[in-house]
């Protein structure tokens, strides 16, 4: 009897111990589940977070800003345009006035050669122009190293446009290009040069320029030799009137009597943005106006991208 007892009792023990096993088991699969749920939960509200951020937002305070912004600067001697790439807003002003646009042409002249590279009809290295007297023109800070008669690279030249806006340089592609063929260039951009084979600089409005600089970024983005040609001497302190404190942007400055003009690149990986400032103040009133009115859009676009990220942390 005390044998068959002990069996009972055994079983019985048996029995709860699995039932508990089995309750436990149970317990730490739920466990398991509820950790893969909140895991999912979490990857799922981190990739709504990432995809908020990199939507377009304009916020209600921002338009409010950018109010505030024109009544300030009410002035009717510079033209505006400011597009910020990645949320998709603009802060305009006299877009489509024109403005004698001297050198700023000479990013034109850049990028066109760049896309006839990219397209094999040239190279940009070895392709070579003879430097003439009658190439000769002032404020040519790189071609002054230079002899007539000597061979020069389009690379070259290109350089020398961009990093101190060298006239000699400027002449010899304008002459290499060829009026139509940079006009025509200009017209799939929506740019209407006003150049002819006298007139080498022409009339621009800071609504061509933001195409001229969307090209340009455009180049940039493809992140190759050509991108290189453009960051390395666009990213200058010659006449930079955008520049300041840490911020630093790709440009291209114009300069001719009362016309001072900047436009540039601001080449951020989350939230690039494009800049054109004409004016008809002269320098260095001017640059210290375009400085001024770069810092005011730049307080502008900074709390646009605050106030995007506390919106965004709702998915979070």
């Amino acid at each position: 009897m005390r044998v068959i007892f002990m069996l009972k009792k055994m079983r019985t023990f048996s029995l709860i111990l699995i039932s508990f096993l089995l309750l436990l088991g149970s317990s730490y699969i739920d466990i398991l589940q509820k950790e893969e749920n909140d895991y999912k939960l979490q990857e799922k509200k981190s990739l709504k977070y990432q995809e908020c951020m990199t939507n377009p937002y304009l916020s209600n305070k921002t338009l409010l800003r950018i109010q505030t912004f024109f009544q300030k600067y009410s002035s009717n001697n510079y033209a505006l345009y400011f597009q910020d790439l990645t949320n998709e807003y603009k802060i305009v002003k006299n877009e489509n006035r024109s403005f004698y646009g001297a050198s700023l042409i000479k990013l034109l002249e850049a990028t066109y050669l760049i896309r006839q590279a990219l397209e094999n009809k040239v190279n940009l290295q070895t392709e070579t122009l003879i430097y003439k007297s009658y190439h000769r023109k002032g404020y040519s800070l790189k071609m002054e190293n230079h002899r007539i008669g000597e061979k020069i690279s389009l690379e070259t030249l290109i350089s020398y446009i961009l990093l101190v806006s060298d006239n000699t340089a400027h002449e010899m592609l304008y002459e290499y290009i060829g009026c139509d063929n940079l006009k025509e260039y200009a017209l799939s951009l929506n740019i209407n040069l006003t150049i002819t084979n006298k007139e080498h600089f022409g009339y621009l409005t800071a609504k061509e320029t933001n195409n001229i600089l969307k090209e340009a970024y455009n180049i940039i983005s493809m992140n190759n030799e050509y991108s290189k040609l453009l960051i390395n001497n666009m990213n200058n302190d010659y006449y930079n009137s955008l520049n300041y404190k840490n911020i630093h942007i790709l440009h291209k400055f114009g300069y001719q009597n009362i016309y001072f003009h900047d436009i540039g690149i601001y080449n951020d990986e989350k939230n690039p943005y494009l800049i054109s400032i004409l004016t008809t103040a002269g320098e260095p009133v001017s640059f210290n106006l375009l400085t001024e009115i770069h810092q005011e859009i730049r307080i502008i676009y900074e709390k646009n991208i605050k106030e995007k990220e506390e919106y965004c942390k709702l998915y979070k």
